[in-house]
């Protein structure tokens, strides 16, 4: 793919559907098919990492990990994902089968939660509520690669919460999940591995066999990623260069005002530049590499402090990768950040790398980031998600309903003759003159404020003496407007398209695995 090339992803229609069992694919299905069947990029063979080329490290790492033919990759962090990230998995599989690839599934678990809980709607005499279930042994501290393993007693009795809390656990595919994260001899399960276990149990279930999983964690220990992280190490200043010019283009192209969106930009001072690598100590918090150059070795540092040295010549050669780094044998994790994981992916790994709706918004960012580093293109890559609801009753309440109650709810004191029935006609004949003579003098003599307050003054008497033939209606488009509130909060509830897709009834994600199906299809 030429550098010139024009970005495939519109950018303006990344938006999660709004109906259950909407899908969004782009860039349009013959366009993903036409991508997933491409050759690689020749310009890889040509393009210098270390004392070696992109294109001989990308084949060394897919011949490691036995990956042939197209592979369609795709990811997410290591949790509880909904089914818009889930339609990502079905997606891959389908376009493997296409294009006689192979489906690969990233699991990015050298990032930290976001929550330790788990969502779940309950049913109740007052509508829909969500519960926040503790997800056992989370430390939001710690990536899920470090997470300490909990007692398998705390997975069941988290399990049988989540399913005694759950109006659909016996449609759901919770069960066929929670049994294969427990399918262990294990006292303690491993929370990466059972994850592993569970997500594919749920998918052969669906009929989506076949899917690889693979982690950044042992993907990390390769000497294929160990030359990446030495090329940006050695190469950090102008690295950074690149990198917080693509993010300064990306902000001034979509008119982003936050600093840090979509990533923050790497901080450069005389002697000290930040690489896009974080590095940390088991039971410790990930800290942000720096590189300082000393003549001719660099020093690390984490966070401000050195952490350690390492001689350019151990660096700058392929060949030196294949055993860990000193500083790996001392403890530390060196992992990608981010934008760095995605141009790893997607240089290193991917024929076509599916993202959602996040991931190929700040991708923007990483192409050109990999452009000016790198001069090539990375791996061409698309967006896949989709929204499912659960069967939850809801009301459907639209903001244009609640904006049309506070409308009425506004007007009553003002114009009451539009509101109430059975008004006094002497009331109706008075206020619609009073309301005439305003008219009259605002045409006529504007400049008579006196007159004009007196007459205002009269509209409002009349006003208040329609509204006490009738007190109760103020309460009651006040307890409308209440009504409608409740009802939307409810919506909020019963409509999130973020619940853990294992909650949805099996037949509804067979839906899915249809829907995306006929999208990439062209249906």
């Amino acid at each position: 793919m030429p550098l010139s090339s024009p970005r495939i992803i519109r950018y303006e229609v990344l938006a999660a559907p709004p109906e259950h069992l909407g899908v969004l694919i782009e860039p349009p299905a013959a366009v993903l098919r036409s991508l997933s069947a491409s050759a690689a990029d020749t310009s890889y063979e040509r393009t210098a990492v270390l004392d070696t080329t992109l294109g001989a490290l990308r084949t060394q790492l897919r011949q490691r990990l036995e990956l042939t033919g197209p592979v369609i990759l795709t990811g997410h962090q290591a949790e509880f994902i909904h089914a818009g990230v889930f339609a990502k998995t079905i997606a891959a599989h389908a376009l493997a089968r296409q294009c006689g690839g192979q489906a690969v599934f990233l699991t990015v678990d050298c990032d930290v939660p976001k929550t330790a809980q788990l969502a779940v709607p309950q049913l109740t005499a007052a509508g829909v509520r969500r519960i926040d279930v503790d997800i056992p042994g989370c430390d939001l501290r710690r990536p899920f690669e470090s997470q300490a393993a909990a007692p398998r007693a705390h997975w069941l009795e988290f399990f049988a919460r989540v399913g005694s809390l759950h109006p659909f656990q016996d449609r759901a595919l919770l069960r066929t999940f929670a049994e294969a994260w427990l399918a262990t001899d294990e006292a303690t399960p491993q929370y990466c591995a059972a994850l592993a276990r569970a997500g594919a149990a749920s998918e052969r279930e669906l009929g989506l066999d076949g899917v690889r999983e693979l982690r950044m964690s042992a993907l990390c220990a390769t000497p294929e990623f160990r030359a990446f992280a030495a090329h940006l190490l050695l190469h950090a200043r102008r690295g950074a260069e690149c990198y917080n010019a693509a993010q300064l283009d990306y902000r001034r192209r979509h008119r982003v005002r936050s600093a840090a969106r979509p990533a923050p930009p790497l901080a450069c001072s005389a002697d000290v530049v930040e690489a896009p690598l974080w590095i940390y100590r088991q039971d410790e918090p990930r800290r942000r590499l720096a590189t300082a150059v000393r003549g001719e070795t660099l020093e690390l540092v984490a966070d401000g402090a050195a952490i350690g040295q390492m001689p350019r010549s151990l660096l700058e050669h392929a060949a030196a990768h294949g055993a860990p780094w000193p500083l790996e044998r001392d403890g530390w994790c060196l992992r990608p950040r981010a934008l760095a994981l995605s141009a790893f992916a997607r240089l290193f790994l991917a024929d076509l790398f599916i993202h959602g709706i996040g991931g190929a918004k700040y991708d923007e960012m990483m192409e050109d980031f990999v452009r000016g580093l790198f001069g090539v293109q990375p791996r061409p890559a698309c967006c896949v998600t989709a929204t499912l609801h659960l069967p939850l009753p809801h009301s459907d309440v639209r903001d244009a309903d609640l904006v049309a109650a506070r409308r009425q709810s506004r007007d009553l004191p003002f114009n009451p003759q539009r509101h109430l029935r059975a008004l006094p006609e002497e009331l109706v004949r008075r206020r619609a003159e009073l309301v005439q003579r305003s008219a009259e003098l605002r045409e006529r003599q504007p400049r008579e404020h006196g007159a004009r307050r007196l007459v205002f003054g009269e509209i409002r008497r009349v006003s208040e003496e329609m509204l006490r033939t009738d007190p109760w209606r103020p309460a009651e488009y006040d307890q409308r407007i209440e009504t409608l509130l409740a009802r939307q909060r409810q919506d909020r509830v019963a409509l999130d398209r973020e619940y853990f897709y294992a909650l949805h009834p099996r037949e509804t994600l067979n839906e899915l695995v249809r829907a995306v199906r006929r999208g990439l299809a062209g249906e």
